[in-house]
């Protein structure tokens, strides 16, 4: 087996913890290759480049959930399996801990696994395509005034919200900015995609779950600026007034490696109240 390592230096600033986890995996007989930015830094069997990511087996990803987002596009476009060990606040994407990587390595060497599929977005304007993992946001630039949204699915007029912006998002990104607007928690196994509006001026404003079949347009009706499009925390284009941009599944999905113990509301209730609780600091 032959994995790669991509670590972000923020969060293991010695990478301390990167090498540990090199360790264990090369001493349990699996290849272990890092990123080209830590060649030199990590003791490890070689290095993988973009150009032959194709040939890993997985990908370790060591950080939180914005780590993950930051590869879940190439992986997903090369099939690779990301395993995620959480150095960041929640990490709902990740799978490890960074506590115990010699038992990781041997389930993982035995091939004690299964592997993931989750959908990801593919939004389109001016034939430009923009992909997510969590969420395509439609957001106010200025932020003394509101935007004016219309969304229709397949054609058909679903609202228009007088707001701050707007959120489409996977079961996957269910637990991310849309819980933070109201939004509903989604299992990741449910073919359903979420449409939760961002502070509509409304009494009958509502989050909306659809099936991912479905075909999503949002169109900037009226401005102070043009709207902001933003996927998985990125700024990636602007939304001029009167244009449409439309939403739907991308053909390529996210692979993660779950081990056998994986629970998706065991690991939500406990990240959740982690999330939750304060050091009361301040109070």
């Amino acid at each position: 087996m032959k994995v790669g390592i991509y670590a972000n230096i923020y969060k293991d600033k010695d990478l301390s913890v990167t090498s540990r986890l090199v360790r264990s995996f090369s001493e349990n007989g699996i290849l272990c290759t890092v990123a080209e930015g830590l060649c030199g830094k990590v003791s490890c069997d070689g290095v993988y480049t973009d150009a032959d990511m194709g040939e890993l087996d997985m990908l370790l990803v060591i950080g939180g959930d914005g780590t993950i987002l930051s590869v879940a596009k190439k992986c997903a476009v090369k099939g690779i399996p990301i395993l995620g060990v959480n150095l960041g606040t929640v990490g709902f994407l990740t799978e490890a801990e960074p506590d115990d990587f010699t038992a990781l390595a041997r389930e993982i060497a035995a091939g004690n696994y299964s592997i993931e599929r989750r959908a990801m977005l593919c939004a389109v304007l001016d034939d430009k395509r923009y992909y997510a993992l969590n969420e395509i946001v439609i957001a106010r630039r200025n932020v003394s005034k509101m935007i004016v949204l219309k969304v229709d699915i397949g054609g058909a007029p679903v609202d228009r919200h007088n707001c701050d912006g707007f959120i489409v998002c996977t079961p996957t990104g269910s637990t991310a900015y849309s819980l933070s607007a109201g939004g509903p928690v989604i299992s990741p196994t449910a073919n359903v995609f979420s449409l939760t509006p961002v502070n509509s001026h409304s009494m009958h404003s509502r989050p909306i779950v659809i099936g991912d079949d479905e075909q999503i347009g949002i169109t900037l009706v009226a401005r102070a600026d043009d709207a902001m499009v933003i996927a998985d925390g990125k700024n990636v284009c602007m939304l001029p007034e009167r244009q449409t941009i439309h939403i739907g599944k991308a053909q390529k999905r996210a692979l993660f490696v779950r081990l056998r113990n994986h629970n998706f509301y065991e690991r939500l209730l406990r990240k959740l109240n982690t999330w939750s609780i304060t050091s009361g600091e301040g109070v």
